[in-house]
């Protein structure tokens, strides 16, 4: 039994080394190490226009390998001023707000096809806040966005995943 039992273990281990059809397992922003540092980040979406919303900052930081927690608030207190939270690849804002433009209030403005995006919040109404807490992506540049009708041009910048 011994000889069975050693090749089932050989077998196993060239296909966890060598699978090339296996492709890296892809991002999946709810899987978070309970172990991993959390790293706190405020972020307001302001502005009680379309004219002067914008978010509180331009560029998120990250570090790899870590869980991200985004205290997000809309502080506008116009009520047509609702924004959600969308991170997306670097270069696909304004791609993933039309199609989200299209998808409308009742899929909560994620598109259907969801290939460019990381991670998404749900819409927040004027004063309502949410913690949005995700495993940060793999290191790299991408976009955060606001994929509220008419909102992206404004609302958008840089996360940065180190």
């Amino acid at each position: 039994g011994n000889t069975e039992q050693q090749s089932q273990t050989s077998a196993q281990d060239t296909a966890g080394t060598y699978a090339p059809s296996q492709p890296a397992a892809p991002y999946d922003p709810s899987k978070i190490d309970a172990a991993a540092p959390v790293m706190e980040v405020a972020l307001e979406a302001q502005g009680n226009s379309m004219d002067v919303m914008a978010f509180s900052q331009s560029e998120i930081r990250v570090k790899s390998g870590t869980t991200v927690k985004i205290h997000f608030s809309n502080k506008a207190t116009d009520a047509a001023m609702k924004h959600n939270f969308f991170i997306v690849k670097n270069g696909t804002a304004e791609a993933v707000a039309t199609a989200a433009n299209t998808a409308g209030p009742d899929k909560n403005f994620v598109p259907d096809d969801k290939s460019n995006i990381l991670f998404t919040s749900r819409v927040l109404e004027p004063g309502q806040s949410e913690d949005l807490v995700f495993a940060a992506p793999p290191a790299g540049t991408y976009q955060f966005v606001c994929t509220y009708p008419g909102h992206w041009q404004r609302m958008n910048g840089k996360f940065i995943v180190e």
